[in-house]
């Protein structure tokens, strides 16, 4: 293992009036406000470029979400100020940062190296390379496998946590409809959620993945904005051709949107990051391959048929099994307008 020795140096924090503890604190509030009315912004002034890239009309926002963006503007700001006085008391009782001596911290690398390489024979072949193996695997291979690993693991614990809340009743009645209430999401109501279930999904899954995966303060911050970045911009209301988030992961807006329609409320449970859960348990229902010309030429009876107001009504119930039409759907159509064959580069 590596030494767990530090050299205590001089910590100069990023901001003079701050700690880096404290900064990562603030810096997922500052990312979804900034992120999030760039969304708005383009939204209600009807930015002719983004707006065949819509995934719905300023109509459905206005009629089919249950709840003003007042009320979400006001629930997600009560939700950060909760979870940002959670962290604060957090960071009250934990150390002051220390600022490792690198040459230490690599030294360390190098003993662990040296001892597994002996142990499996391969010390001769390896010691030449030390160097650079140490080197590559302290600045770049361990803090990438730390975030991975947050990544992975806060998944995991979103996954399970969403579908327990919409697999109990009373979770759901109560606490998780709140979240439902957007059947047209739009990228400031991404955590618009029932303060119970802010703390345990976001805080607590977040917190932990922190924790667990050993990152580094600064490394916490840019994964904490990362998530929230990636949080927003699955809820921003857009299927951008052009936005490298939305390409490399499976798990977009165009992804999630689906599970905010009430024939996808009990799929696609995955977020933030993969769709791995969703692939494996069963719950994956992606996008369709075809355009919604070709699906509604092809067939006689689907969602995009319905009129405004048939949605409406069939959004009052949240529930999928009151969707009779559903068995004419095939597992791969999303309830879109602007719907258009779209491929990632990645389907994880």
């Amino acid at each position: 293992m590596p030494s767990q020795t530090a050299t205590p140096l001089q910590y100069t924090p990023i901001l003079s009036f701050m700690s880096d503890k404290q900064l990562a604190l603030f810096v997922p509030f500052v990312v979804y406000w900034i992120y999030s009315g760039f969304y708005h912004l383009i939204s209600i002034y009807e930015v002719s470029f983004f707006e065949k890239y819509r995934i719905h009309s300023l109509i459905e926002v206005e009629t089919r979400n249950k709840v003003s963006m007042g009320e979400v503007v006001r629930a997600v700001l009560l939700q950060q100020f909760l979870q940002t006085l959670l962290g604060l008391l957090l960071v009250v009782v934990e150390d002051d940062d220390v600022l490792l001596d690198d040459e230490v911290e690599m030294l360390g690398y190098r003993q662990t190296l040296e001892a597994m390489a002996t142990i499996f024979g391969l010390w001769n072949l390896l010691e030449p390379y030390q160097n650079i193996i140490i080197e590559t695997s302290y600045w770049y291979f361990i803090p990438l496998s730390r975030f991975l690993f947050a990544m992975i693991f806060l998944d995991t614990w979103q996954y399970f946590m969403h579908r327990l809340f919409h697999q109990n009743k009373f979770l759901y009645k109560h606490i998780h409809s709140l979240h439902h209430r957007l059947h047209a999401p739009y990228a400031f109501g991404a955590l618009y959620n029932h303060p119970i279930e802010g703390f345990v999904m976001d805080s607590v899954g977040a917190g932990l993945a922190f924790k667990l995966s050993g990152m580094t303060t600064i490394g916490g911050m840019i994964f904490f904005g990362f998530a929230t970045f990636k949080t927003v911009d699955d809820h921003c209301g857009y299927d951008l051709p052009f936005n490298p988030v939305q390409k490399i992961f499976g798990n977009n807006s165009a992804y999630h949107d689906i599970h905010h329609q009430s024939y996808g409320i009990k799929m696609n449970f995955s977020q933030p990051f993969f769709t791995i859960w969703d692939r494996i348990l069963g719950t994956y229902l992606p996008e369709p391959p075809k355009s919604l010309k070709e699906y509604q030429s092809s067939q006689t009876t689907t969602i995009h048929s319905l009129t405004l107001k048939d949605r409406e009504a069939i959004d009052h119930k949240d529930e999928p099994d009151v969707f009779k039409i559903q068995e004419t759907i095939s597992a791969g159509i999303s309830p879109r307008y602007n719907l258009r064959p779209r491929k990632t580069l990645s389907s994880i």
